[in-house]
């Protein structure tokens, strides 16, 4: 199955699964910038309209969170479990809404909707194609697909234009894969989700390259010779060739 990306979002679409999926929503974190004496507009609203007019685009049917849909850990605010509330109420009336957890979604199943399924954090295979969140090792059966997606470490470029300015755009990251002893088999190629929350994002073209997450930690995955795409479309090639960048 093809995982196509929704030009001008940090999203994909499987569209023979006719689902939709994001990573890295991260509602919760306006309150965890406050506790640390940073203050920014909660912009939850803002995201769940943003996911809810990506489902009516895509006319999805299926909607896969992968993984740290909420911000705050071990603890929830009050703020983050309404915000929370809404994104689901908003979401599940247009799709079947599914849930590979990540490192930050603790106790969400205890306070999300009956409806949300929950999957193991090692990962689910839809049509061929392998999900997880990237903190955990995935399973031998997501990694027995020819494509693994995987959020967790929010990639963005990082560049400076003619009057030095430093930029940082989101972006897609997608590495071929390689083999270890770990596994029996591993995928071709490692597509990692830019974070779908606007206020998350890492640094992906410095050296030493290195990423979150055991296949990227124990070198599962060739990050030099992975690809680097921004949301629009625009391929910079590869990772090794873009530290320092000025355009």
């Amino acid at each position: 199955m093809e995982a196509v990306p929704v030009p001008g979002a940090p999203a994909l679409e499987l569209p023979a699964a006719r689902a939709l999926v994001l990573a890295d929503l991260h509602y919760g974190i306006e309150a965890e910038l406050l506790r640390g004496g940073v203050w920014v507009p909660n912009r939850a609203r803002e995201r769940t309209v943003r996911v809810v007019e990506l489902l009516r685009q895509t006319d999805a049917e299926r909607l896969l969170l992968m993984g740290d849909v909420k911000h705050q850990v071990p603890h929830s605010s009050h703020q983050e479990r309404r915000d929370l509330a809404d994104l689901f109420a908003a979401t599940t009336r247009l799709a079947q809404v599914e849930v590979v957890p990540g490192n930050h979604d603790g106790m969400l199943d205890q306070f999300a909707p009956e409806a949300v399924v929950f999957h193991p954090a090692e990962g689910v295979v839809v049509g061929g194609v392998g999900l997880h969140h990237g903190h955990a090792w995935p399973s031998a059966e997501v990694m027995a697909c020819e494509t693994v997606l995987m959020g967790h470490n929010h990639p963005a470029l990082a560049f400076r234009d003619r009057l030095d300015r430093r930029h940082t755009e989101p972006c897609w990251v997608r590495a071929p894969m390689l083999p270890h002893e770990r596994y029996a088999t591993t995928p071709q190629m490692l597509v990692v989700l830019p974070a779908f929350g606007e206020l998350a994002g890492r640094t992906i073209n410095r050296e030493p390259f290195g990423g979150l997450g055991p296949l990227l930690r124990h070198g599962l995955a060739d990050l030099p010779r992975a690809r680097i795409e921004t949301l629009e479309g625009l391929d910079f090639g590869e990772l090794r060739h873009l530290t320092e960048l000025r355009l």
